[in-house]
């Protein structure tokens, strides 16, 4: 059977006349705390709410590697850190990002995210899968993305594919909106591919690479363009600048 090619955030590198009708943030940091603002409500209205959606395992956590602990150790037979799949995989995650996360569960069984800053934590968790993306991670010094293992979590995945479209129909979002929902979804569907999480949600695939490229340069993005007027079209020359480090 044909191995899934996985989420991938991506995009094919394009002109740059579009950036030429891309319009800048013009009102420093008043309008900058808009933009934070309206990223915050587009993430809550996507998950419900950053909580929730962390302890329901829709939404990736980034963890330090010495927040892992892994008392099972691998099933991997063999010197698996210096053959071609690892080297590979590696290399991806150093050029494209930890685009599936990992699984894990909390030490603490009672651990819940910081009400005020859920995305951000130094407690202990306990991998469950995903032990080579942990060891790549380390060894380019990036952080890990990580997901929690839940029995709810077809259902929860199910009520935000619900909400987005719901979302989507009833509202003028802007171009960065569409993306960021669509991001967003697609980090939560991360053992799919992109081809799949697109038939889910009924966009084309390349909004999907697009989407999670604006989850993942959000805050570079915001800090470029002014998202409540810039098209959807402009991010696919906006993205692919972000990542060299252009302007």
């Amino acid at each position: 059977m044909a191995k899934k090619r996985k989420l991938d955030a991506g995009l094919p590198p394009l002109d740059d006349a579009v950036l030429q009708d891309v319009p800048k943030p013009a009102m420093g940091g008043m309008w900058a705390g808009s933009a934070m603002n309206l990223l915050k409500q587009r993430i809550e209205e996507t998950h419900g709410s950053l909580v929730s959606g962390i302890l329901n395992g829709t939404v990736a956590l980034p963890l330090d590697v010495t927040q892992i602990n892994d008392p099972a150790g691998s099933d991997r037979v063999g010197d698996w850190l210096s053959d071609e799949a690892f080297e590979a995989l590696k290399a991806n995650i150093a050029r494209r990002g930890q685009t599936q996360p990992i699984r894990v569960r909390p030490v603490d069984p009672d651990w819940r995210p910081n009400e005020e800053s859920p995305l951000q934590t130094d407690s202990a968790f306990v991998v469950q899968s995903g032990r080579r993306r942990i060891e790549a991670c380390r060894q380019l010094g990036l952080p890990v993305l990580a997901i929690l293992s839940t029995d709810q979590g077809d259902a929860a995945l199910a009520d935000l594919e619900e909400r987005f479209h719901e979302n989507t129909m009833r509202k003028d979002l802007n171009g960065f909106e569409e993306l960021l929902s669509i991001g967003l979804l697609a980090e939560s569907l991360s053992d799919l591919t992109q081809e799949e999480v697109a038939g889910r949600l009924s966009v084309p695939q390349g909004d999907v690479s697009l989407g999670l490229a604006c989850v993942s340069l959000r805050e570079k993005i915001m800090v470029e363009i002014d998202v409540e007027t810039a098209p959807k079209r402009a991010y696919r020359t906006i993205v692919p600048k972000l990542k060299r480090g252009s302007k």
